[in-house]
């Protein structure tokens, strides 16, 4: 493989991971700095891009519908950056049963959708 077949190779990658389906993780800071949380990022029909909280977690108290952070994310490919992104909290529901159970699902909506892809 040539240089420039990797380097196109990597920038494909790169642009993969920047989207809803390239991320693997999320990290965010509640009370600046610390603590830091990180959350991997699940994905259903109803909801492209969401995580899990336990009920008993200290953070879920401090997560409020609509309220935005900036969160770090992670892609699933190690060769490509994390980005920044600010992110606002979206619908939160508690899972009484099924998977989730005992759990919050806490849905994350990035603010700018072309800074999110790009």
């Amino acid at each position: 493989m040539t240089a420039i077949e990797m380097n196109t190779s990597t920038v494909s990658r790169f642009n993969h991971s920047l989207q809803p389906t390239g991320f693997y993780s999320v990290e965010f800071a509640v009370d600046e700095p610390h603590p830091i949380y990180q959350f991997k990022i699940w994905r259903s029909e109803s909801s492209p891009m969401f995580v899990v909280v336990k009920e008993n977690s200290a953070v879920l108290p401090k997560l409020k519908a609509g309220s935005v952070l900036n969160m770090t994310y992670y892609s699933s490919d190690a060769q490509c950056p994390k980005k920044q992104i600010e992110t606002r909290i979206g619908h939160i529901s508690s899972e009484r049963k099924g998977r989730f159970q005992g759990h919050c699902t806490i849905d994350l909506v990035p603010i700018n959708q072309a800074t999110f892809q790009n």
